[in-house]
């Protein structure tokens, strides 16, 4: 019996990937390159994504913000030594957009702002994300 269940679930699973949508939306500033990847099925939405340092100076202290049609998060990192890439995680939720092309246009419209403090002094940028 559990052999069946697991099956029938994995059969669910499975089904339920298939109608998966994965786009991909990247960006450059002056130091900083982001990048932000929405999957999406007929009733769930998931995004996962982050943010690379590409300046010279060391990284004291990192906040960022996401901001899409769909909504935002923020989050905040102290950097270990050397440490210049930052991840959002992820994170879903059960309101999509309703088709594929409504996924891009709000993935285009997505902004990321980054606040971050060096030893020289704190900066700030904004990347504009665009669909590749």
């Amino acid at each position: 019996m559990r052999k069946i269940l697991l099956l029938l679930f994995s059969m669910i699973l499975l089904a339920a990937c298939s109608n998966q949508e994965t786009i991909k939306a990247t960006g450059e500033g002056d130091l900083w390159n982001a990048h932000l990847i929405y999957e999406i099925t007929d009733t769930h939405l998931s995004d996962r994504g982050g943010i690379e340092y590409t300046g010279d100076e060391k990284l004291l202290y990192v906040t960022y913000s996401v901001v899409t049609d769909e909504g935002g998060r923020t989050g905040e990192v102290e950097p270990q030594e050397e440490q210049t890439a930052i991840s959002f995680g992820t994170s879903g939720g059960n309101n999509p957009p309703a088709t594929k092309d409504e996924a891009i246009i709000s993935l285009n419209h997505a902004t990321i702002e980054i606040t971050w403090r060096t030893i020289t002094g704190e900066y700030e940028e904004q990347i504009n994300l665009k669909v590749n």
